[in-house]
Formats: C-alpha cells, sequence, structure tokens
C-alpha cells in the first residue's frame, strides 16, 4: 500500500504542543540526502519513545540505499488509543505539516501494550474485551484519513511472562488493518521468533514489558522493511539519536548512541525483520 507514496526530498516540520520530537539535525548532515523521503508519524506511547525508536529508524535509513524516513512523534506513556482521542489534541497533531504544506505520508499506530484494556485473566495474561481497542483505530484512523496519509498499524508484542499473547495481538492488529485497509507491522510477530530462536538475544527491558535496545533495533528494521519494501540487511549496528524519558519527553539535543550490537546479532535482527515482512505479505 505503501508503494506509491515516495516524494522527493523535503524537510519535515512538526508542530505541536506535546510531546512530539524531529529527527535530531546532528544526524541528518552525516550524508548527503538520497533523492526519496517518506515523513513518517508515530502514534503512540512507551513503547516508541524507550531507546527512541524513531531517531533509530531515521537513521537506519539514512545508512541505506533506499529512501529516508524522515520521523516524529506524538507520545504519551500508557497511552492506548482512546486516551489520545479524549486527550483531545490529535486534530491539531495530526494537522502538523512539512514545510511545504504537505501532510504526513505514514502514521504509525500504536495501541496500549494490552491493547488498553484490563486482562480477563490476570495470573495468565489473557487479553480482555478487544472492543475499546477497535473503537480507538477506528477513530484514529478516520482522522489519518482526513489529512491524506497511509495508516500502519505497529502490532506490538508479548509481555515477558506472557508469550501466549501474541496470537491474540497479532489477530486484533490484523483485524484493525482489514477494517480500515490499513498495512500491519509484524513486529510481535518477530519478537516471537528471535525469541524462540536466539534466547540469547535480551529483547526486553528488565520490567519485562518495554524494548531493550536490541529489541527497539528490531522494530526499527522491521519498520524501515515494512515502510520501504527493501530488505534492512547491511545497516550498521550501532545507530544514534537523542534519548527519551517517561512519560515521553526529551532529554536533551545531545545526540548519543542508542544502540551497540554485535555485528553478527544485528546481522541476525536485520534478517529476521526482512523475512518477517516479506511473508506477511504473501
Amino acid at each position: 500500500m505503501l508503494q506509491h507514496i515516495i516524494h522527493p526530498l523535503r524537510t519535515a516540520l512538526l508542530v505541536s504542543s506535546l510531546a512530539v520530537a524531529c529527527a535530531p539535525a546532528g544526524l541528518e548532515g552525516r550524508q548527503s540526502p538520497p533523492a526519496d523521503t517518506l515523513d513518517v508519524f508515530f502514534l503512540g506511547n512507551s513503547y516508541v519513545y524507550y531507546n527512541n525508536l524513531a531517531d533509530q529508524l531515521g537513521e537506519l535509513s539514512r545508512a541505506l540505499p533506499g529512501p529516508v524516513l524522515r520521523t516524529a512523534h506524538h507520545l504519551h506513556g500508557g497511552f492506548s488509543l482512546v486516551r489520545h482521542l479524549e486527550d483531545g489534541h490529535l486534530p491539531d497533531v495530526l494537522d502538523a505539516t512539512a514545510a511545504d504544506g504537505e501532510a504526513w505520508d505514514v502514521v504509525i499506530v500504536q495501541d496500549h501494550s494490552r491493547l488498553g484494556v484490563p486482562y480477563a485473566d490476570e495470573s495468565a495474561g489473557t487479553i480482555g474485551d478487544r472492543a475499546p481497542f477497535f473503537e480507538g483505530a477506528a477513530g484514529v484512523a478516520e482522522m489519518v484519513s482526513d489529512i491524506g496519509a497511509e495508516m500502519v498499524f505497529y502490532m506490538t508484542w508479548a509481555k515477558e511472562d506472557f508469550p501466549g499473547q501474541t496470537e491474540a495481538l497479532a489477530a486484533a492488529y490484523e483485524e484493525a488493518g482489514h477494517r480500515h485497509g490499513a498495512d500491519v507491522a509484524p513486529v510481535g510477530l518477530a519478537w516471537d521468533r528471535v525469541r524462540s530462536e536466539r534466547p540469547d538475544i535480551i529483547l526486553f527491558h528488565p520490567d519485562g514489558s518495554h524494548p531493550s535496545p536490541a529489541g527497539t533495533y528490531l522494530n526499527a528494521s522491521i519498520f524501515y522493511a515494512q515502510l520501504t519494501g527493501a530488505s534492512p540487511m547491511g545497516a550498521p549496528a550501532e545507530l544514534h539519536g537523542i534519548e527519551m524519558r517517561t512519560p515521553g519527553v526529551v532529554v536533551s539535543d545531545e545526540v548519543i548512541p542508542l544502540v551497540r550490537l554485535e555485528e553478527d546479532v544485528a546481522a541476525y535482527l536485520q534478517r529476521v525483520a526482512w523475512e518477517i515482512v516479506s511473508a506477511s505479505r504473501e
């Protein structure tokens, strides 16, 4: 669905009164800009700002020969899509445009890690009623459609203690994608595979929910493949950006290493990302 929206390079300008950040200028100048770019906007929570997924994705794209992904975001820790809608700022946030007055090309939409609802069974981590998730997805989809952007759902992963959540989360995001004609980035499926094949790679933060730097690197690789249709193979094992902390605020403008992986680990995560995205399109 995204093949036809890559356009000549332009400068993205973000205007928002809340927690929104653009790719740092220090990263922009590391290489000559390529001919194409996508303006990508993340709407979500801590699953984006831990290890700054948006900045990792932007720098990963600048290191590869495909389109540059110019990223920005609107994030609140713990928010579901329904809470984002209730917050009342989304119309202004999504109406913020690039310097040439054009809308975002892609809006990546992510709900709360358990779809914003209490567990049906707390001890088993059973996902509860999905109705609020679909309600929130519908409201956001309408706003994204109004600005002429493509919407991509960010399928999240099972918590470390409840690997069986993968199936329910995947089914919910795939259903939402079907309802709204949107692509689904199969992040949760990639996590499930890595956890099975390479338990030595630590994807989780110590809290058992949020991503480690390696987990965010896998996510960035998935989004690169999903948005460009190109393989992330060959991306650097170290990515840089701006540090963010709860509840989604920028710590400083200093560009720091966000992730440093062994070359073989980075190559493995890139390969898994490419294979999972390719399989999801078959």
